[in-house]
């Protein structure tokens, strides 16, 4: 029975929260604007393991174009503003050279939804105060939303047996693939603008260069070989570059980084806000899109670098 002691905790924790959320839509507004997003998927994007996938508590959708499993496989995140179509588009051009796996945290497939982002991490989020939460408070650790990632890269190993895969975290989701590399058949690791933990208008030392991550997750990523690949504008104001210098101190030259300068995007000296490396600062042909068409280039051949050939037998997961 609760106590109206705990249950006003509750509400006003619900009350600080729903503010909280407010100014973070203010702020990704205007320090993360997405809408004028392109791209157009046009392929059939359907449920992959035949029903939404549940794992460690955790049951969500993940999509693919079902078209086999010859070319390797990649685990594409989608950003705090959903599975935008966009993010399918994106997807699209990756399935020219990978098998192409994108799961649905939030939101509605093939819709922008912010709003269902900021919901999903301030108020779905705190597992001590609403049951069911999935992404955890990260300065307490990995959100367990880690734990549900796994299953579904288990999942896609199964398919994918004596092959690498890739995962590519972005914004939101943008530290998470380094939790995975704990297993040995995720080859490559891409996180582009990492925005975990969110802290909106004021932000300690501390939250700028944490990954939201815990200890452990951290230390069994040390224990892969894998290559990680990181993104962000350099006058991003959303993904701190104390995140990047984290990675790095992390990882030494297993990290690559592929921070855009301001020069190959604020055009004219313009000042520019950009956040969405490879999805929302992206433009089919204007030049204000093409520092976003180079960084996908190069993440398409980091890819195809790292996930080429098959796994040695001794890397085999169990």
């Amino acid at each position: 029975m609760k106590t109206p002691r705990r249950s006003l905790f509750r509400a006003m924790a619900a009350a600080l929260l729903f503010v909280q959320a407010g100014c973070g839509a203010a702020q990704l507004g205007t320090c993360a604007p997405h809408t004028k997003e392109e791209g157009t998927p046009t392929l059939n994007w359907t449920e992959c393991f035949e029903a939404p996938f549940t794992h460690a508590g955790i049951t969500h959708s993940v999509f693919c174009l079902n078209d086999g499993t010859s070319k390797p496989p990649v685990l594409l995140l989608h950003e705090l503003t959903g599975l935008t179509p966009g993010t399918l588009a994106y997807a699209e051009e990756l399935s020219k050279n990978f098998t192409v796996y994108v799961p649905l945290l939030f939101g509605e497939k093939g819709k922008l939804s912010p709003t269902a982002g900021l919901w999903a991490y301030w108020f779905r989020g705190l597992v001590d105060f609403f049951p069911g939460g999935e992404w955890g408070i990260p300065s307490h650790g990995s959100t367990p939303l880690v734990e549900w990632l796994r299953g579904v890269v288990r999942k896609i190993g199964e398919r994918h047996h004596e092959q690498r895969l890739g995962v590519i975290g972005n914004c939101m989701t943008g530290p998470l693939p380094v939790a995975l590399l704990n297993n040995p058949q995720v080859g490559a690791a891409v996180v582009a603008q990492p925005a975990l933990p969110l802290s909106f208008w004021w932000s300690t030392d501390a939250d700028k260069q944490s990954l939201g991550l815990s200890v452990d997750d951290l230390q069994g990523a040390r224990g892969s070989a894998a290559k990680i690949y990181g993104l962000r504008f350099e006058t991003d104001c959303m993904s701190d570059p104390a995140k990047q210098h984290t990675l790095r101190k992390a990882f030494g030259e297993r990290f690559l980084s592929g921070e855009i300068p301001a020069d190959e995007y604020q055009h004219e000296g313009k000042p520019t806000n950009a956040h969405s490396t490879l999805i929302g600062s992206w433009k089919k042909q204007d030049e204000t899109g093409q520092s976003s068409r180079d960084a996908r280039a190069r993440v398409r051949r980091f890819l195809l670098t790292e996930l080429h050939g098959s796994l040695p037998e001794r890397s085999l997961p169990d």
